[in-house]
């Protein structure tokens, strides 16, 4: 048998294998773990700009909600320093750092489900124009509300299963 026939064959072998196991099944299908929770999360109040995207990004993943059976809460705090110091002593490269404790609880018992803490952080230039640099700011707020909203989503729904059941 030749290489590429080896490698043919082996590929067909493994993609019928797993085919037969049934272990393929997607995360975020309906009638899946992960589908069956979408909707029923009570996300935080949005009450400024960076809970506004972290909504955003939450209710993308995990649904509107429509009929609360979880609750999810968040304290995060956002700070800002400059890691990078002019002679005039100016910040020229400042670093945004973002830390998450969020936790999702059942609410007909109040028991706490899920919890986890998160560490983002971005840098971004600052500049002779002000506008430039507060738009760099607001832009770098926006994803990281993005990207903390979707690792938050990911692992409630990786643990979609369990909390279910």
């Amino acid at each position: 048998m030749s290489y590429f026939n080896r490698r043919l064959f082996l590929a067909a072998l493994a993609g019928a294998a797993l085919a037969t196991s049934g272990c393929l099944r997607p995360m975020l299908a309906k009638d899946g773990p992960a589908g069956k929770l979408r909707g029923r999360i009570a996300l935080p109040d949005v009450s400024d700009r960076f809970s506004y995207f972290l909504d955003e990004s939450l209710v993308k993943r995990l649904g509107r909600t429509t009929a609360s059976d979880f609750r999810l809460d968040i304290v995060r705090q956002v700070s800002e320093r400059g890691v990078a110091i002019a002679q005039d002593n100016s910040a020229t490269r400042i670093t945004l750092l973002v830390e998450a404790s969020w936790q999702l609880v059942r609410l007909r018992d109040g028991a706490p489900v899920l919890s986890d803490q998160i560490a983002l952080q971005s840098g971004y230039n600052a500049t002779t124009s002000l506008y430039a640099t507060r738009q760099t700011r607001r832009d770098i707020e926006r994803r990281l509300a993005l990207d903390l909203g979707a690792r938050i989503a990911r692992a409630i729904q990786a643990q979609a299963g369990e909390i279910t059941a």
